[in-house]
C-alpha cells in the first residue's frame, strides 16, 4: 500500500482542480502544496477553540468535519468556538459542516459559536439565512447589517 506522499504527481488537465490531501499540521493542502485550510485547536477551561485559516470548501469540508468530531469526542466541550477570523471563503459544503457541528453540539446540550467571521463569510451566512440559526459572536458592526453579537432570530434589513 502506498501513501499519498509516495505516489508521483499526475499533471492536471487545464482547469482541473488538484486533489487535496490532509496536511500533517491539521488541514488540507492541494497536491501542488498550497495550503487550503489550516486547522488549529486549543482548550480554555470548558471551551474548545478551533481556529480556521484559509478556505472552507468541498476540498476541505470533510477534513474539518473529522477534526470537529474528534474534538467533540475527546474533550466533550461545553462550548465549541470556531474562530473564523482567518477564514477567507466558505461554500455550501463548508456551511453544511457548520450546521452539522451546531447539531452535534446541540444534541449534547452544548453550544457552538462562530467567532469573528470575515465580511465575505458573514455575507454567505446572511444569504443562506444561517445567521438566524447559528450563534455568531463579535463580528464587526460595520461588516454587515445585524452582525454584532449573537444573531439568533435577527434578519438583515
Amino acid at each position: 500500500m502506498t501513501s499519498a506522499d509516495d505516489r508521483p504527481a499526475r499533471p492536471a488537465s487545464p482547469g482541473a482542480r488538484a486533489p487535496s490531501i490532509p496536511s500533517p499540521a491539521g488541514g488540507v493542502t492541494c497536491a501542488g502544496g498550497t495550503l487550503r485550510l489550516a486547522i488549529g485547536a486549543q482548550q480554555d477551561g470548558a471551551t474548545m477553540e478551533v481556529r480556521l485559516n484559509g478556505e472552507l470548501d468541498m476540498a476541505s469540508s470533510d477534513d474539518l468535519r473529522h477534526h470537529i468530531g474528534a474534538v467533540i469526542a475527546a474533550h466533550d466541550p461545553h462550548r465549541l468556538l470556531l474562530d473564523l477570523s482567518e477564514l477567507s471563503f466558505a461554500d455550501s459544503s463548508g456551511l453544511a459542516v457548520l450546521v452539522w457541528a451546531h447539531q452535534a453540539m446541540s444534541r449534547r446540550g452544548r453550544q457552538l459559536r462562530l467567532h469573528h467571521p470575515q465580511t465575505r463569510v458573514l455575507r454567505v451566512l446572511h444569504v443562506s439565512g444561517l445567521h438566524t440559526r447559528l450563534h455568531i459572536t463579535e463580528a464587526n458592526i460595520g461588516e454587515s447589517p445585524g452582525s454584532a453579537g449573537p444573531n439568533r432570530g435577527r434578519r438583515p434589513r
